[in-house]
């Protein structure tokens, strides 16, 4: 039996591995394609891209709430309407403030890059998300 946990244990340790690489090399691939899509100078590329993973990450932490507000809505079957006016209102305040730091960022990115890099940037990231998306559904 406990040979068997500890199996379960070191497959699982080993997926979790697999997904971080696979992760760090979606990200490596995107930071090289947006830096070539946008031009960035190394003097720029030492400020933006600190901004840049910082923004992404509070995207990422919104994204993730919301997607849990979402699944327990899915989940729960016994659910109030109450509770999914409530839930409803509270994606529609993250989705506002998403947009609200998506706003101030563009806004700082505006003091590193110029206007022409931030809209090859945010044309790069639209095109690598579908190039990705391709991707996986090839495999």
């Amino acid at each position: 039996m406990m040979k068997k946990i500890i199996a379960f244990w070191l497959v699982l340790c080993g997926v979790c591995v697999f997904t971080q690489a696979q992760n760090k090399s979606v990200e490596s691939a995107k930071v090289a394609f947006l830096s070539q899509k946008t031009n960035l100078t190394p003097v720029q590329a030492e400020k933006f891209w600190p901004l840049y993973n910082e923004f992404t990450d509070k995207r990422a932490d919104t994204r993730t709430l919301i997607r849990a507000i979402y699944k327990s809505m899915v989940e729960n079957t016994e659910i109030s309407a109450e509770k999914v006016r409530q839930n409803i209102s509270q994606i529609a305040t993250l989705k506002h403030e998403e947009a609200n730091f998506e706003k101030e960022y563009y806004l700082r990115y505006l003091n590193i890059i110029t206007p022409k890099q931030l809209a090859d940037l945010i044309s790069a990231e639209r095109e690598f998300q579908k190039i990705l998306i391709k991707k996986v559904s090839e495999d």
